[in-house]
């Protein structure tokens, strides 16, 4: 009998990718602050697509199968996290080239990370 999806991991997913990158901006916050290097948006993209791609693996791994879908999923979520996140705490609307642009880095990592993580499990 073919395991289900369970919506219950996706959420977990995108939680843990959202703890993933409070940690991950911690950490560079540090950084910035103690050391000459410059802040950019790659940084800030760089953040998202680790911590999609990481939460992605752990949560397919547990899975086990529909990876790709799992991942998406968790990437898709994420990025609605942070629409609605941005909505509440900032007053101006995002460009629509930002959004386009995190959403492609979620997505490719959500599925990427959907994949591996199936792929260690065996």
């Amino acid at each position: 009998m073919p395991k289900s999806f369970h919506f219950s991991m996706v959420c977990k997913g995108v939680l843990l990718a959202g703890g993933i990158t409070l940690v991950l901006s911690l950490l560079l916050g540090i950084l910035f602050t103690f050391t000459p290097l410059q802040e950019s948006d790659l940084t800030y993209n760089l953040i998202i697509g680790v911590s999609v791609l990481i939460a992605a693996i752990i949560i397919s791994y547990q899975a086990g199968m529909k990876g790709l879908i799992y991942g998406l999923s968790i990437g898709l979520g994420f990025l609605l996290l942070l629409l609605l996140l941005s909505a509440i705490i900032s007053p101006a609307s995002p460009s629509w080239l930002s959004v386009g642009e995190k959403a492609i880095i979620a997505l490719t990592a959500g599925g990427i990370g959907g994949i591996i993580g199936v792929l260690v499990r065996r």
